[in-house]
């Protein structure tokens, strides 16, 4: 009578360290010793019109990097558009749009990039025209290294304790993007600050699924008021994320107040005081 082999039951090891890296998440550091890495980042112009016209890319950037991430060279440009941009893009990027008018076509920018000659060595030619074909979401795949939903450049630095700011600087988020993979990969990240990032996205999420007012209600009775505010007394006495969403909801309906929910790094100041922790030097690498 054959013998049936049962398949064995496959272990999934949360323990983020190197022996645990595959292909999907790979350890750039340990890549950086037998060739050179990319890190890339880009603007794009979006409409804020809804369901208005795709979005377009103005800007790339990136800084190759060698052995311990040594910088080899960096590349910046703008891309012709002749859109016009709003206000809000301006302010975030301080991309004007005469930089857009008098930047080359994206046509030439491939063409810049996939050449990319004379002035660098032909080894690092070939390796810049090998990573354009392989660009990967680097941010997604080391939140997903640090088993955590999809981080942005900002989020990533605070809990890097690389800083709060994001400049939206196709070249500079390039520079902040290398930075934070070469704190990850040879440092670490503390345990504490994930734990806190993870239970801010969770909290974040369920914050805005239950918010439901945006404004302030007309014609809202004296009555009414007075109950809500009284209401909203008792709601301040509970720590729970779905209290704090009700309140909010009643504070914008009686006085036109509008709450959000905290930055990353406000909620951390928050949970660092009410766990009594200074120090966060537990590391996991």
């Amino acid at each position: 009578m054959a013998k049936i082999r049962k398949k064995p039951k496959k272990s999934i090891n949360k323990n983020i360290n190197k022996k645990s890296f595959t292909q999907s998440t790979p350890n750039i550091a340990e890549k950086l010793d037998n060739e050179m890495v990319a890190f890339l980042d880009t603007e794009f112009l979006t409409s804020q019109i809804k369901g208005g016209p795709p979005a377009k890319l103005v800007s790339v950037g990136f800084v190759v990097c060698g052995k311990n991430f040594e910088e080899v060279t960096r590349f910046h440009s703008y891309i012709y558009a002749e859109d016009k941009l709003h206000d809000r893009f301006q302010e975030m990027t301080g991309i004007e749009r005469k930089d857009l008018l008098s930047a080359p076509d994206k046509y030439v920018i491939q063409r810049d990039l996939l050449e990319y000659r004379k002035d660098i060595s032909k080894r690092t030619r070939k390796i810049v025209n090998r990573i354009l074909r392989m660009i990967k979401d680097i941010e997604g795949t080391y939140s997903a290294k640090l088993d955590l939903q999809s981080a942005g450049i900002g989020s990533l630095k605070i809990i890097c304790g690389l800083g709060t700011e994001v400049s939206h600087n196709a070249l500079d988020d390039a520079v902040d993007l290398k930075n934070i993979i070469r704190h990850i990969d040879l440092k670490g990240c503390s345990e504490h600050m994930l734990q806190i990032m993870k239970k801010y996205t969770s909290e974040k999420e369920v914050y805005y699924r239950l918010r439901r007012f945006r404004e302030k209600w007309d014609d809202v009775s004296e009555g009414i008021q007075e109950k809500s505010l009284s209401l909203l007394k008792e709601l301040g006495k509970v720590d729970t994320v779905e209290a704090r969403a009700l309140r909010d909801d009643l504070l914008v309906m009686c006085t036109g107040e509008a709450m959000v929910f905290p930055t990353l790094e406000e909620y951390i100041q928050k949970e660092n005081v009410k766990t009594g922790i200074r120090n966060t030097n537990s590391e996991i690498t």
